[in-house]
């Protein structure tokens, strides 16, 4: 296999951990209220349940359509955790990925996908369409260009 990326690119096989999210269909323009919003109702959730996320949040984008995205988005949890109207108890996504580090804002991180695709292509495999997004740092106190996000593509198996 060829293992050349602009960025750091790894074959990683992922393991489902036990989740609480939000599933929706929304506009790629809107995402970031939402995840604001999102993000926040589940946090106080889990307050609420006396829990706490057992790892940083996360995003799964089911699809690439700009009008009408479907996406996952929430936190890892010790264990299964009844949801309630909108927060779902959930897992993470499992199986064979790609993955690559990306620094930098969320808009721009669309060379990180453009060099994981090409590496995908490159080793002869194929994306499944799901994206993976793991969120390293606090938006609310990093700088954009200082943003951590460990983007996983999906291997068709």
């Amino acid at each position: 296999m060829n293992f050349e990326c602009a960025f750091q690119c790894e074959l990683v096989d992922l393991e489902p951990r036990p989740a609480l999210t939000i599933r929706l269909k929304t506009k790629a323009g809107d995402i970031a209220e939402m995840f604001d919003r999102g993000f926040s109702a589940i946090a106080s959730y889990l307050g609420e349940k006396g829990k706490n996320p057992q790892g940083p949040p996360f995003t799964i984008y089911y699809n690439m359509e700009m009008d009408n995205l479907e996406v996952e988005f929430g936190f890892p949890v010790e264990s299964e955790i009844e949801g309630d109207a909108s927060i779902q108890s959930s897992t993470t996504p499992s199986g064979k990925a790609v993955t690559s580090l990306y620094i930098g804002p969320y808009e721009e991180a669309e060379p990180v996908y453009d060099a994981l695709m090409k590496w995908i292509g490159d080793n002869e495999l194929e994306a499944s369409g799901v994206a993976y997004e793991v969120y390293l740092n606090d938006p609310a106190l990093t700088p954009p260009e200082q943003l951590k996000t460990q983007v996983y593509l999906l291997l068709v198996d």
